[in-house]
């Protein structure tokens, strides 16, 4: 009981203390670490159709900010998710389908997000992305900051097509689009 008592203090502080960061900090060094956060809860509670093999790096594609593609560079290089080393790359253009489990879209701009989207078509690639409008544009999870806290929005079709299921433990805290086909996975 005492230990779960200093636990929750343990962990409103820490909460606490990542508001003020954000705060002092501000603008988008915070808001990148927030994402770079998110995206590693994402990709953590993500199971492929297409399995990696033992060892095989898991990749992390980032199409548009040079300073969110760092920020996620210092925050999960040298982590490893179910085994697999996580390796993030740099993205300008439309991709091989094979080079990434996911693709980051730091960007708003309609004209580095849709030629990369088309690229992988129905490949098995976890496509997150920061812009309004971004799952209508055939993305699967889309970040934003609501009253000063991370927020998603998940588009469960468009993660059925992509052969890409999330925990439902994670789903559960973001809004979810098209339950038309089946539930989330546990």
């Amino acid at each position: 009981m005492k230990s779960r008592f200093h636990v929750g203090h343990l962990a409103a502080a820490l909460s606490l203390v990542a508001v003020f960061s954000f705060a002092l900090r501000g603008g988008a060094e915070a808001e990148d670490e927030l994402k770079s956060a998110t995206l590693l809860a994402f990709v953590q509670n993500a199971h492929w159709a297409d399995e990696l093999a033992a060892d095989t790096p898991l990749s992390v594609g980032v199409v548009g900010r040079a300073a969110f593609l760092h920020c996620l560079q210092a925050r999960i290089e040298g982590k490893s998710v179910s085994g697999h080393p996580l390796r993030v790359l740099a993205i300008t253009g439309p991709v091989d389908s094979r080079c990434c489990q996911v693709i980051y879209f730091a960007t708003d701009k309609p004209t580095e997000i849709k030629p990369v989207l088309q690229s992988f078509g129905s490949a098995h690639v976890l496509a997150i992305g920061e812009t309004d409008g971004f799952l209508e544009e055939g993305g699967a999870v889309n970040l934003f900051l609501m009253d000063g806290h991370m927020a998603f929005e998940v588009s469960l079709d468009t993660l059925g097509r992509a052969g890409v299921e999330i925990s439902s433990k994670l789903l559960r805290f973001g809004q979810i689009h098209g339950r038309s086909k089946g539930r989330p996975s546990q």
